[in-house]
């Protein structure tokens, strides 16, 4: 049986998503450079979850746990094997999560080595649902 094409409607949210992914990946690499780990391994991670979210869309998978980029590579390697790749990276970037921006002393080196590390995982991640896009592009943007 042959893969059907996602609705008008999931290949326009699929579309904000990947666009999304780009802005919090850029915005976490800013963030970096600023000494703003805490909010650079944030949007690490919600770039990540925006990518896995895009691939999901695009394969009616629209029941997502958004607060799990593991759970959400699991949803993708159901489509593409090649996502089990990245379950590593994802439960690597999920770290973010317990680190609290209220801490009255946050440890700025671990902090750091946290951000550089979603940096890291986050490209990954991208760089997996970029190579599916790729890989599927007549099937999602057909002419």
């Amino acid at each position: 049986m042959a893969e059907s094409a996602p609705t008008p409607q999931a290949l326009r949210r699929a579309k904000l998503f990947w666009e999304q992914a780009a802005l919090d990946s850029q915005g976490a690499r800013q963030k970096h450079k600023a000494h703003a780990y805490l909010e650079s391994g944030y949007l690490s991670f919600q770039a990540a979850l925006n990518a896995l979210t895009a691939v999901c869309y695009l394969n009616a998978k629209f029941q997502l746990p958004n607060h799990s980029a593991v759970q959400m590579a699991g949803l993708c390697a159901a489509v593409d094997p090649g996502f089990d790749a990245i379950r590593e990276a994802c439960t690597a970037l999920e770290a973010v999560q317990h680190h609290s921006p209220f801490e009255a002393e946050p440890d700025t080196t671990g902090l750091a080595q946290l951000s550089a590390a979603g940096l890291k995982h986050s490209a990954q991640v991208i760089e997996a649902a970029r190579a599916y896009l790729k890989a599927h592009r007549k099937r999602f943007f057909a002419p």
